[in-house]
């Protein structure tokens, strides 16, 4: 399961880096193997993590309106709160926001790249943010790939 997982999420970090798009299905499938997850270890935490993503969803709706994020980002996050305890969500939220400030510093200084070529080019266009969503989530979880590594040693 947390194979699939890794698959899903590196999937939405490559989408969204090349084409600025986190693909549905990748979304669907991260939310059904979080309730899965979530069903196996800790059954009654299931509603409350479910409605912890639904407000997640709307409050990134808000943003979103207001073009702070993207709809992707938004059902991405939403997609991994169901993997998270409440506890975990506001470690999670900074982790992202830190982490998106450096993907936002990395785009920023390869548009000033482009830009000592190209005097019209812009400094920054869309910042893919799939990456900060995810290393915000693997801070949170780092057993998930430290887990896939060592399957089958002794």
């Amino acid at each position: 399961m947390h194979g699939t997982l890794l698959a899903l999420l590196a999937g939405c970090i490559f989408s969204d880096v090349r084409t600025r798009r986190i693909p549905n299905f990748a979304c669907a499938g991260i939310a059904l193997l979080g309730t899965a997850e979530c069903l196996l270890d800790e059954p009654r935490d299931l509603p409350i993590r479910l409605a912890i993503a639904g407000g997640a969803m709307f409050a990134g709706l808000v943003l979103h309106r207001k073009k702070v994020l993207g709809g992707g980002d938004i059902k991405l996050v939403a997609s991994l709160v169901i993997w998270l305890t409440p506890i975990e969500l506001r470690l999670f939220v900074l982790v992202i926001l830190i982490a998106g400030g450096f993907v936002g510093i990395f785009y920023m200084g390869m548009g000033l790249l482009k830009r000592l070529f190209d005097p019209k080019a812009p400094v920054v266009s869309n910042v893919p943010y799939a990456l900060a969503i995810v290393v915000g989530f693997l801070f949170l979880r780092p057993r998930l790939v430290t887990e896939l590594f060592w399957i089958g040693r002794g």
